[in-house]
């Protein structure tokens, strides 16, 4: 059997496992990470279990460059879907077992801030090895430095070199001739994300997007929770007014407002949360100065 599925095996035989149990199954890009994830995963359903192959192009080491840019596309897929299942009560586990060794050493600096418990076959053995939960200090005041940089990198806006001075080398990645949150730089992001979106409404990362003084007197009212939907909504703003060819976000859906006293003075709204919240603007050339962040006008029956 695999090295894999030995230590899932062990792991299992020392765990109380039940059938409401999730396993994701990680494949390198190659024809044996597949086909062993493939197999793998196929025994798992015929136990009972539900399972996912997670399917990272570029996740193999002939490469050095796109390995790494998979290695970060990677942490945000990880780190998205961990989140999602702590919010409903799952406890997290790795299983290291396996794998290639450079690719594992970056699963435990993830595990390490996100799992409740990692382990790993030890060579030559039916026993498992758990690894402590190390002291992995990620540091974010690199982030709160450097915080509109970060923002404009992780959106894929253009960057100066000057906003660049003050980051480490080892959180940046040159691809192309284009500098790229590393794979270490997506995860310190990732880590302190949640934390600095909730805090407060943070500044606009680009000169297209003007908060004009209604707009902060308006946040006051908005409900804590809306905070980091607000702030990643003016992200997506500010990604489509420097990229205005890019696709119009179905989450953002920014459009001109179809009554007539506010088309006429170039009236915008776009969604906050896909619901009751929304941002009320006006676009001048490819900017926009915002006014009001409220609930939409059919729902409150106010005006702007």
């Amino acid at each position: 059997m695999s090295a894999e599925l030995n230590g899932l095996l062990a792991w299992q035989n020392q765990s109380n496992t039940t059938p409401q149990d999730i396993y994701y199954l990680l494949a390198t890009d190659t024809l044996m990470g597949q086909a062993t994830a493939d197999i793998i995963s196929q025994w798992l359903k015929n136990q009972g279990y539900q399972c996912q192959i997670i399917n990272s192009s570029g996740l193999r080491t002939s490469q050095l460059a796109s390995f790494r840019e998979a290695l970060t596309g990677l942490a945000r897929q990880l780190i998205e879907i961990i989140d999602g299942y702590k919010t409903s009560g799952y406890q997290i586990y790795f299983n290291l077992t396996g794998g290639f060794k450079s690719l594992n050493g970056f699963l435990q600096a993830i595990a390490s801030i996100y799992a409740d418990q990692a382990f790993y076959l030890f060579e030559g053995s039916s026993e498992l090895l758990f690894i402590p939960q190390l002291p992995f200090k990620l540091d974010s005041k690199v982030i709160e430095k450097n915080l509109v940089a970060f923002r404009r990198l992780v959106n894929d806006l253009a960057i100066q070199p000057e906003q660049l001075a003050q980051i480490p080398d080892s959180l940046l990645f040159d691809l192309a001739g284009q500098t790229i949150l590393s794979e270490w730089g997506e995860l310190l992001w990732l880590s302190q994300k949640n934390a600095l979106y909730s805090e407060k409404l943070q500044e606009s990362i680009s000169g297209k997007i003007i908060f004009m003084p209604e707009f902060y007197d308006s946040i006051k009212a908005m409900p804590n929770h809306l905070i980091p939907k607000l702030n990643t909504t003016i992200d997506q703003l500010a990604v489509f007014a420097e990229n205005p060819n890019n696709p119009n976000l179905r989450s953002l859906d920014a459009k001109p407002l179809k009554e007539q006293q506010y088309r006429d003075k170039g009236y915008w709204e776009c969604d906050i949360d896909g619901n009751h919240y929304r941002i009320f603007m006006i676009k001048e050339g490819d900017s926009f100065k915002l006014q009001k962040a409220g609930e939409a006008l059919h729902k409150s029956k106010s005006t702007i």
